[in-house]
């Protein structure tokens, strides 16, 4: 059982090796350049959110717009009409609905790619909290963000945009673009205000 097992952990691995090398993470043993970078993400859509980097896709974006597009990342719609990724009714800015398109183009393709070699396919990203992240940076009162949404919760709305601080501020560290990392953690620090800080506070 023991050798069935390290067996189809080396099958398992030999997978994960060959869609790393086939988008440019791992070169004949070594990391890359990208491999460093993905090295140093931590959420369960880390290949997604490098290769947004990459393409330039988190650049150019102002403090608000950044915290929307990254809450595609994080964010995952729950519940039993939970029926898959969902897009806002009305994009806050069209930019954000530009690069919302060239994220799913990323994230469909690795997920063909995952599907050819037998691996489970990542996490689709979901841009159903987008207008939510990108008012509150924006600075919209809380009570005005989740006006006519009987279905997100205030304790939803603090889970998700604490998730989304973590992951701006670890993009506020590995963007390749200086402007990209500042804008990050301004994004950050955007999010990190009123209920959300005082949610961070009571749990100190």
């Amino acid at each position: 059982r023991v050798r069935g097992r390290s067996e189809s952990l080396a099958r398992q691995f030999d997978r994960v090796l060959r869609i790393l090398e086939a988008w440019g993470y791992v070169d004949d043993w070594s990391i890359t350049e990208w491999g460093e970078v993905l090295a140093h993400l931590y959420t369960e859509t880390d290949l997604v959110v490098a290769e947004s980097l990459r393409e330039g896709l988190l650049d150019g974006l102002d403090a608000a717009e950044l915290a929307g597009l990254v809450s595609c990342f994080t964010y995952e719609r729950r519940g039993p009409d939970a029926a898959g990724p969902l897009s806002p009714e009305r994009w806050p800015t069209r930019e954000l609905a530009t690069r919302w398109r060239a994220l799913d183009r990323i994230a469909r393709d690795l997920n063909h790619n995952e599907d050819d070699a037998g691996l489970s396919e990542t996490r689709a990203p979901d841009p159903g909290f987008v207008a939510y992240a990108h008012a509150w940076v924006a600075g919209e009162d809380l009570a005005d963000v989740l006006t006519d949404d009987a279905e997100m919760t205030g304790g939803d709305f603090v889970r998700h945009v604490k998730q989304c601080i973590d992951l701006l501020r670890q993009i506020g560290d590995v963007a390749p673009a200086p402007e990209t990392r500042t804008t990050a953690r301004a994004a950050a620090d955007g999010c990190f205000r009123g209920v959300i800080a005082a949610s961070s506070a009571v749990g100190r």
